[in-house]
């Protein structure tokens, strides 16, 4: 696993394949990970007129997506790939990841107090407010937006991560005062790759003021 030495979480989009997201599930825990990240919110691919008009496809396969490959060693188009994807989620779904990794598992994707409730109930360990930043549903309300009313739906019970749209400082705090426990940051970091690489990475998360702290999900 590339960086062995930190905490890692697994991100599972679930197949409508029981048995590959088992295999998943078991090579993740294997590796060494602390969580698992359940995504709920992605079942179908966003209309992204872009990589329509380029034809966009991955060069190659994603190692855990293999499954939906071809044996050729060609990586697949958006499409493709979630025409594999679990898109009937329930909360049962929920209970048997839980008992499969023996692991907290934080469901993400949440955009309501009723999925952050049902979410909690079914035995999620913490609710992840994300919208994917836009990129699947460009018509849907905003993180920020829904953040408080789903924290105060969760009262304390779980920790809430928030992401989507966090691109300095002041949105950390922001987000932080409306709820969150934890914040996530996604192309900030890249950003630091491309401008100072390994070292801008680094110093991406400390200069925004993220907290990538995991251990309210550690195994105790």
């Amino acid at each position: 696993m590339a960086a062995s030495g930190a905490p890692q979480f697994f991100q599972l989009y679930m197949s409508k394949d029981d048995a590959f997201n088992e295999f998943l599930v078991r090579k993740a825990v294997k590796a060494g990970v602390k969580a698992i990240v359940m995504t709920v919110d992605s079942t179908l691919g966003g209309y992204r007129e872009e990589d329509v008009t380029t034809k966009f496809q991955f060069p190659l396969p994603m190692p855990n997506l293999a499954a939906y490959s071809d044996t050729d060693g060609v990586g697949k188009g958006i499409s493709e790939i979630y025409a594999a994807a679990k898109q009937d989620f329930v909360p049962a779904d929920i209970e048997k990841i839980k008992q499969i990794s023996g692991l907290p598992v934080l469901v993400q994707g949440i955009q309501s107090p009723e999925d952050a409730v049902a979410s909690i109930d079914a035995g999620a360990d913490g609710v992840w407010v994300s919208n994917r930043g836009g990129r699947q549903l460009d018509g849907g309300p905003a993180s920020f937006e829904v953040l408080p009313s789903i924290a105060a739906a969760v009262d304390h019970r779980v920790p809430i991560v928030f992401d989507s749209g966090v691109r300095r400082g002041e949105h950390v705090f922001k987000a932080l005062a409306s709820g969150a426990d934890l914040v996530a940051i996604g192309r900030p970091v890249i950003w630091g790759l491309n401008l100072g690489g390994a070292a801008g990475a680094r110093r991406t998360p400390s200069r925004c003021g993220c907290s990538n702290d995991v251990k309210h999900f550690s195994r105790t």
